[in-house]
């Protein structure tokens, strides 16, 4: 009975953390563009690129009118014990400093954010906070990760972390699973959750740069990982006493 106990306690402590998962995409599996939007709706501009992805299929978007997330509905807010976490891959073609190409969350302006390409400034990947946390507009996720040259073409993977005392942003360019840049602002989530997930021109703006492509975007809930408490402790230590 005390090794069952035992390995019952064990078992209980060694359960995994799961997060929900709201959207998962790899654009995978979609024939052509029409079959893409009925997940993304017809009334932006993104098409299913089937020769290009990271790896496989990958949603093209030239900028202008976003594509708009059609599948399950959400409603999302940071709270107490629980992130949201938004993911994406985002193609930079290493010409084109002039874009205006994002993954975005929102709920109308309430709140608002965005990550991504934006405009031709010195630093070329940007973050847009509006309405939660600091309340940034455009600022960059990390200086110096583009210099006079231009930026690095490839895959870079955008990671947005929404807890509910801070945002915290990081860029991996080139996907290679090391952090090149991080964005922190601390403060409150929005009490107004986020209902809309997009990718395209931020506020349906154009992109004078040229397009993107955009791969593996996903939104999760996660939960703060658990922890053992002085019960569970104290019963372990009462097991290994008894032994």
């Amino acid at each position: 009975m005390k090794k069952l106990l035992a390995l019952g306690i064990a078992i209980a402590i060694a359960q995994p953390v799961m997060a929900t998962v709201i959207v998962s995409e790899d654009f995978e599996g979609y024939a052509d563009t029409t079959a893409m939007q009925a997940n993304w709706g017809n009334a932006g501009l993104g098409t299913l690129d089937n020769g290009f992805g990271n790896p496989g299929q990958s949603a093209s978007h030239p900028g202008g009118a976003v594509n708009i997330w059609q599948g399950s509905a959400f409603s999302l807010v940071p709270a107490s014990g629980a992130a949201v976490v938004l993911t994406a891959d985002i193609y930079d073609d290493g010409l084109s400093a002039n874009e205006r190409m994002t993954v975005g969350l929102r709920n109308g302006a309430t709140p608002l954010f965005e990550m991504g390409h934006y405009n031709g400034t010195s630093e070329h990947y940007h973050v847009r906070v509006l309405n939660m946390y600091g309340g940034d507009n455009w600022v960059p996720i990390s200086a110096g990760l583009k210099d006079s040259s231009g930026q690095p073409a490839g895959w870079n993977r955008y990671q947005a972390i929404f807890t509910e005392s801070s945002l915290t942003v990081t860029i991996d360019l080139g996907a290679d699973g090391s952090i090149d840049g991080t964005f922190v602002s601390a403060g409150a989530p929005s009490a107004t959750p986020f209902i809309d997930l997009r990718f395209g021109g931020p506020s349906n703006l154009s992109s004078a740069g040229g397009g993107a492509s955009f791969d593996n975007i996903s939104l999760e809930v996660i939960p703060e990982p658990a922890t053992l408490s002085l019960l569970a402790l104290g019963g372990i230590a009462a097991l290994r006493r008894r032994r």
